[in-house]
C-alpha cells in the first residue's frame, strides 16, 4: 500500500505542525498522503474530550508542549485569541476546491494553518478563508457559494463520519493500511513502520 490518511483538523494546532512535516515525510517515504480535514468536535462528542487547553492540569502542560515542539521543528506558532474555532468553512472549502485541484487544495490547507496558527489571522471569519483562497487564483464568490452548497455541507458530515468511524479521535491522525497512529511525534513511528512493513513484504 502506497497511501497514508491523514486526518486533521484545521484549528489543531499538532496537526498545524504535522502538516508542515508531512512533506518531507511523504519525500523520505515514497507513501502518498491523502489529506482528509474533518471535525474534531464530532470526535469529541462521542469521546467525552475537550479542547486541550480548557482542561484542567493538562490544558497548561499542552500549551507548553505545543510551543516547544514548534520551536524543536523550527516552525512558527503562537496560541491565537480565539483558539480553538469551528473550522467549517475552511473545511467545506478544502473539499470543493479538492475536487478539481487537488494540489491547490493542499497549499490552501497550508495558508489556512499558517494563517491561524503563525500571522495570527480570525479563521473563523469565512472572509478571511476567502481571501486566502484569492492567492491561489481561486474566486472568492465561487467560494462563498460552495461553502453553502449543501453538497458540500454534507461531504465533511460524511468525511467526519467515516474518520470516527475508522478510529480517528483527535488530529492529526494518521492510518496506514490497518495501524491507527495519533499524533504528530508519530510521523517518525510511522515512518520505521513502514519500512518494517516493506521489509517484511518485500
Amino acid at each position: 500500500m502506497s497511501e497514508v490518511t491523514f486526518y486533521f483538523d484545521f484549528s489543531s494546532p499538532y496537526g498545524y505542525l504535522a502538516a508542515e512535516r508531512i512533506d518531507a515525510f511523504v519525500d523520505r517515504t515514497g507513501i502518498t498522503a491523502n489529506w482528509r480535514p474533518f471535525m474534531i468536535g464530532a470526535a469529541f462528542k462521542q469521546t467525552g474530550q475537550s479542547p486541550l487547553l480548557s482542561q484542567p492540569i493538562r490544558g497548561d502542560y499542552f500549551k507548553r508542549d505545543m510551543e516547544r515542539c514548534a520551536k524543536l521543528q523550527n516552525t512558527p506558532f503562537h496560541i491565537p485569541a480565539n483558539f480553538p474555532y469551528s473550522a467549517l468553512t475552511p473545511t467545506r472549502a478544502f473539499y470543493w476546491i479538492a475536487s478539481t485541484k487537488p494540489a491547490t487544495a493542499i497549499k490552501f490547507a497550508k495558508d489556512i494553518y499558517r494563517g491561524y496558527f503563525a500571522d495570527g489571522l480570525d479563521m473563523s471569519d469565512p472572509e478571511t478563508v476567502f481571501a486566502t483562497a484569492t492567492r491561489h487564483s481561486i474566486d472568492a464568490g465561487d467560494l462563498r457559494r460552495a461553502v453553502e452548497n449543501p453538497k458540500w455541507k454534507q461531504h465533511v458530515r460524511k468525511v467526519t463520519d467515516e474518520a470516527i468511524a475508522h478510529g480517528a479521535f483527535g488530529s492529526p491522525f494518521f492510518f496506514y493500511e490497518d495501524e491507527a497512529f495519533f499524533g504528530n511525534d508519530r510521523l517518525e513511528q510511522l515512518e520505521h513502520w513502514i519500512k518494517l512493513h516493506n521489509q517484511t513484504n518485500g
